[in-house]
């Protein structure tokens, strides 16, 4: 079972409309289970009819909790707090839930053993059937933190599907960044596509983001979307790919047609099948195939 990861280093490249064109394609030789692992904004099965069918609630995160019986109000707790999760109110201690990091100064501190730090809820795990695919994603709780544990969570349990569906292929769609998150989402994998576009900004981050790839051993290809937005920064691109060693997968086109895909929830390759961004992304998954039948 091979596991391939797309990110992008910077947010709005086109990572998802890649990778719901990419598991079309895939499908035609191979079992494939759909992740996404931006748990952030999850948007993957935005591009499907997908049928849910399994949620599970997450508990990835801690938080402290005070019990109020023990509580003498000596503010301990308040003081030694770095995140300014605990306030003083009516001479007692109130944890603010959303600033709390779940470190358990406060309840190392307390003299009356007042304060519980306490798995809490903080996303789930959402399953859903897509035609012969499955697609498997996270779900952080606005303003929850610990997403790279939960985007732990999110890629055992896309094994755990791809092993129940015989899968030969699972295809994630990572989040932006080079951050918590990126870094749960590459670990494991064994391959990465880097998307990017012909901007300096797109050049900066895909810099930032091949240096993680390089550091966790990771095979990396690029692809270029909206190819032709910048001939300078894509002379500019393919330059760098070049110099390090690195093969551009694929230039994809600015085409109009992406957007009315998006517009009416469909990958733009089923859209409009005869579009040139079609064309190029159709050449990609072929090329992606051969990637996964030798590695």
């Amino acid at each position: 079972m091979k596991e391939i990861v797309v990110l992008s280093g910077k947010g709005g490249v086109g990572k998802s409309t890649l990778v719901a064109s990419l598991c079309l394609i895939l499908q035609d030789k191979h079992k494939v289970v759909m992740t996404d692992t931006d748990v952030d904004a999850p948007n993957l099965a935005l591009f499907f009819e997908a049928a849910p069918r399994y949620s599970q609630e997450v508990s990835a995160s801690e938080k402290a909790f005070i019990d109020y019986e023990r509580c003498v109000g000596c503010m301990l707790c308040v003081g030694v707090c770095k995140f300014s999760a605990m306030t003083a109110l009516d001479d007692k201690p109130v944890v603010i839930p959303f600033f709390c990091e779940g470190c358990g100064a406060c309840a190392i501190i307390c003299p009356e053993s007042a304060i519980d730090i306490r798995n809490v809820v903080n996303g789930k795990i959402n399953i859903a059937d897509v035609d012969n695919a499955v697609i498997v994603s996270g779900e952080l709780t606005i303003g929850e933190s610990s997403s790279g544990k939960l985007i732990d969570e999110v890629k055992i349990t896309a094994k755990k599907e791809a092993e129940r569906t015989n899968a030969d292929v699972i295809i994630t769609d990572g989040p932006p960044g080079i951050g918590c998150p990126v870094i749960a989402s590459i670990k494991g994998s064994d391959y990465m596509i880097a998307v990017t576009e012909p901007t300096p900004p797109a050049l900066s981050d895909l810099k930032r983001l091949l240096e993680i790839a390089s550091y966790f051993k990771i095979p990396t290809g690029i692809v270029i979307n909206k190819s032709d937005m910048h001939p300078k920064s894509r002379t500019l691109i393919k330059s760098f790919a070049k110099r390090i060693g690195l093969e551009i997968l694929s230039e994809i086109p600015y085409d109009a047609s992406v957007p009315k895909a998006i517009s009416n929830s469909m990958p733009v390759v089923k859209a409009f099948p005869k579009a040139p961004s079609s064309k190029a992304i159709n050449s990609l998954g072929e090329r992606l195939k051969d990637i996964i039948k030798s590695r």
